[in-house]
């Protein structure tokens, strides 16, 4: 199997147990599931690292979006 599809068949096996696996014990909010997608997305592009023909957008948009998640979450525990 080619390198660049082995890897699409790895993050989309990560998604979708994620997603499983955060539906069966009860992860409703959209965060945790960003959050998740996010780590997965960027395991697999570490383990894999596939050629890009352009600027990763997708990585730094998630990136940017866990950030923000995370830094709401801290501001929520410091607001307490």
């Amino acid at each position: 199997m080619e390198r660049q599809n082995f890897y699409l068949m790895t993050l989309a096996s990560l998604l979708l147990l994620s997603t499983a696996g955060l539906s069966m014990i009860g992860g409703y909010t959209l965060d945790v599931y960003v959050s998740m997608f996010t780590i997965c997305y960027f395991v697999a592009s570490t383990i894999f690292r596939p050629r890009r023909l352009t600027f990763d957008f997708v990585g730094v948009t998630l990136f940017i979006v866990f950030a923000y998640i995370v830094a709401l979450r801290v501001l929520a525990v410091l607001a307490l």
